[in-house]
């Protein structure tokens, strides 16, 4: 699967480290980051480290707005559940060096840039191969890694949990994997269904991730500049 968009169809996957994003100016709207606690989005346990605890929960609030609309547009018994939110960029230059670690392991004969360019289909570095500096997008609080879950609270069926992206193959992890069992297509088109229609873009590489306001939203929806810039939590919002 492939970005459908204003700039292309079916044509192309755009990584989220692509140097095209670079020359995307940043007017930054000032939406603050919000707590989903006490809104319709349910949350699970802080992911990835305990670091992630602070942030993990906040979002922008026109991002928080939307995720309320793509909850609205569930039927009754499914509920949109947030894995993560913000990041902060401490944390994603950790999940980004062990993305490297294990991909320069599992692909001995790659170049360092051939490392270095594959694991990041599927975490965001903090600068490009040659230095320069990238914005991730949960850094920005613009980006959600959502899944949905049945009324007793369990992940409904989508092929894997979020929660192992390290450990499938990342062809798994794409949005359009073809080797899907029917329920596993079916809720991830009904994912992206309900977020696409509330305002967000999707990550073909990853089918839990979205965005909105981030400069690869701007970028698929051809906007002049994006909405958010990096956010640094220095404490937790009320």
């Amino acid at each position: 699967m492939s970005i459908s968009s204003g700039r292309q169809m079916e044509i192309e996957i755009v990584d989220i480290a692509d140097e095209r994003l670079f020359a995307i100016p940043v007017m930054e709207c000032g939406e603050p980051l919000v707590d989903v606690a006490g809104s319709s989005i349910v949350y699970g346990e802080p992911p990835e480290y305990p670091e992630t605890a602070p942030g993990y929960r906040l979002v922008r609030e026109g991002v928080l707005s939307r995720l309320e609309r793509a909850q609205a547009a569930l039927p009754k018994d499914l509920h949109l559940r947030l894995y993560e939110g913000y990041r902060s960029p401490q944390v994603q230059a950790r999940i980004f060096s062990a993305q490297l670690a294990r991909t320069t392991v599992s692909n001995p004969s790659y170049t360092q840039r051939q490392c270095f360019s594959a694991a990041a289909r599927l975490a965001s570095p903090l600068y490009t191969f040659e230095g320069n500096m990238i914005l991730p997008p949960h850094s920005t609080g613009g980006a959600v890694d959502v899944e949905i879950v049945d009324r007793t609270g369990n992940v409904i069926e989508f092929g894997m949990e979020i929660k192992d992206w390290a450990t499938v193959g990342p062809e798994r992890c794409a949005t359009g994997f073809p080797e899907l069992v029917q329920a596993a297509r079916r809720n991830r088109d009904l994912l992206v269904n309900v977020m696409s229609k509330a305002g967000f873009i999707n990550y073909p590489r990853e089918w839990w991730h979205f965005s909105y306001g981030d400069k690869y939203w701007a970028f698929v929806k051809d906007r002049p500049h994006a909405l958010y810039t990096g956010v640094e939590l220095t404490r937790r919002p009320v």
